[in-house]
């Protein structure tokens, strides 16, 4: 089982280029990596997603958008930055000041029916240009993990149903004393 998500940041101008006398020229200026909760979710469970746009350039980058896809077996639950959510892609706005980074954070519920063990990925992409290709584009993949005892109890035990349970819980220690305390002093 995997302990987490999977991210991994690719930046699309260029791999590595490489100049006509074959020495390395430097990497694309921005760059995009998302991450998700170190805890793998559960069915019904939520996840965060973080997407950070690093500009390492030395002009700072305005007006770019960045759009990340959630999954179809996910809810948006929240979209923190002023994000905007359309057909399941969430979108936003992207100024970043020269040699920064931004986070930016999508909250997500999984599908109670989701299979333990499946990975559920999403995609995020930065586009400088909106006409043009994406300039960076980051993946992260979260499993699911098997539901727990924790979880099923909480289940069978919802906010109506912990009260008479736990007094049940608390007569029944109370009874068992009681008996101890009577046996101790010899009373049959």
């Amino acid at each position: 089982m995997v302990a987490g998500g999977i991210g991994v940041g690719l930046t699309l101008l260029g791999a590595t280029p490489v100049s006509a006398g074959g020495t390395v020229e430097e990497a694309p200026p921005v760059g995009v990596v998302l991450s998700s909760d170190d805890e793998p979710p559960g069915p019904g469970e939520e996840v965060v997603f973080r997407t950070i746009v690093a500009n390492e350039a030395d002009d700072p980058v305005e007006g770019a958008l960045l759009a990340q896809h959630v999954p179809e077996d996910m809810e948006i639950v929240e979209v923190g930055q002023g994000g905007v959510v359309e057909q399941g892609i969430v979108n936003w706005v992207v100024d970043v000041a020269a040699d920064r980074d931004v986070e930016y954070t999508v909250r997500a519920r999984l599908a109670d029916d989701a299979r333990p063990g499946r990975q559920m990925g999403s995609t995020a992409c930065l586009l400088l240009e909106r006409e043009n290709d994406p300039t960076a584009c980051a993946t992260d993949a979260v499993e699911v993990s098997a539901p727990t005892i924790t979880s099923r109890v909480g289940e069978v035990l919802d906010a109506r149903g912990l009260v008479p349970a736990a007094g049940a819980g608390i007569l029944i220690l109370l009874l068992w004393v009681l008996w101890r305390r009577r046996e101790a002093l010899g009373i049959r």
